[in-house]
């Protein structure tokens, strides 16, 4: 792992993605720098969806009621160029943000004096780069009463299959607490046969299997291609869950498409698909709380304005498309 740190986010790829973007423009734009679009500096102080002033100890971040996320590592097998968190993933931090025993210690401790916390949800980076300490903190949390379910949200069987670690995840299943694994997957071309037979083990390990994808702009804004996605996704057995509107940031632009679009999109699909194949369409409020369900062109509402969890209220324009919206009226409260 690097202690250098990047002036902008670096490009990061497998041979396996190597391989598939010489034969897919999507994995391309997915994984490959694009000088045109990306030539921005790395800001390693925003702080997007607030989770650093929401984080309790360190790696622990507590945003919504009842479930807490931790951040077990900033390390992923490849970058994803529209990445959501830009500011630690990417930009040479990748041993700052592999936490440590201890600090994972500090994480069990403040999961177990917080009774209502029932789930724990493991990202990063991915935290299938930190195995010891998936292991440790899985075995630990899974020992408190009130912890009734475990999540790990990962890229790494998608990015690099022959390195999933099989062996862990069933240890993770086999530990009482109900274990969900949740994949990332953006388009077709990512499902290859490898891909597939990795998915195919991961079911027969006992995990529940979900999905989250972004609606990305010249990649997955099609009709055909969602659906092709998520019918797959679904006679595998891995249940589409979010379909986020793409956060727009300095060096993502180029993959954000319109409120609008992605509700004629979303609106068809569910006119299309069966309801275990059709995901929640998310739209994630930006320096403020709330992963909101949007509704669908069957309604007929006012998509001008939105409110998030706590009563802030937003225009949806400067909340979804610009680079800087407006700042928050408040905050879930730290205690």
């Amino acid at each position: 792992m690097s202690n250098i740190v990047e002036d902008r986010f670096a490009e990061k790829t497998t041979e396996h993605l190597r391989g598939l973007a010489s034969q897919s423009d999507a994995i391309r734009q997915m994984y490959f720098f694009d000088p045109e679009h990306e030539n921005v500096p790395a800001n390693r102080e925003v702080d997007l969806f607030l989770e650093k002033q929401l984080t309790r100890t360190k790696g622990v971040v507590y945003k919504y009621p009842g479930r807490v996320i931790i951040l077990l590592s900033y390390t992923c097998a490849a970058n994803c160029r529209y990445c959501e968190r830009q500011d630690r993933v990417g930009v040479g931090l990748d041993e700052e943000g592999r936490l440590t025993d201890e600090e994972l210690e500090n994480a069990v401790q403040f999961v177990a004096e917080h009774n209502e916390i029932s789930e724990v949800i493991f990202s990063g980076g991915d935290p299938l780069t930190h195995p010891h300490g998936l292991r440790l903190a899985c075995q630990q949390m899974a020992k408190i009463p009130h912890v009734r379910i475990l999540r790990v949200h990962t890229r790494l069987p998608l990015q690099l299959p022959a390195k999933v670690d099989y062996d862990l995840l069933a240890e993770i299943a086999s530990l009482g607490p109900t274990f969900y694994l949740s994949l990332h997957v953006d388009h077709p071309d990512e499902l290859t046969e490898d891909v597939e037979e990795g998915i195919r083990r991961l079911r027969k390990l006992g995990a529940i299997l979900l999905c989250q994808s972004v609606f990305l702009k010249g990649i997955n804004d099609d009709l055909e291609v969602l659906t092709q996605l998520f019918t797959r996704l679904a006679e595998l057995g891995v249940r589409p869950y979010y379909l986020y509107h793409c956060h727009p940031i300095a060096t993502t632009m180029r993959f954000v498409m319109s409120l609008d679009e992605e509700v004629m999109l979303m609106s068809r699909l569910r006119e299309r698909l069966s309801g275990i194949a059709c995901p929640q369409h998310i739209f994630e409020m930006r320096h403020t709380t709330g992963k909101l369900a949007v509704p669908s062109d069957h309604w007929n509402v006012d998509l001008s304005h939105v409110r998030d969890f706590v009563g802030g209220e937003y225009d949806t324009v400067e909340v979804a498309e610009c680079v800087e919206p407006p700042q928050p009226k408040q905050v879930f409260p730290l205690e």
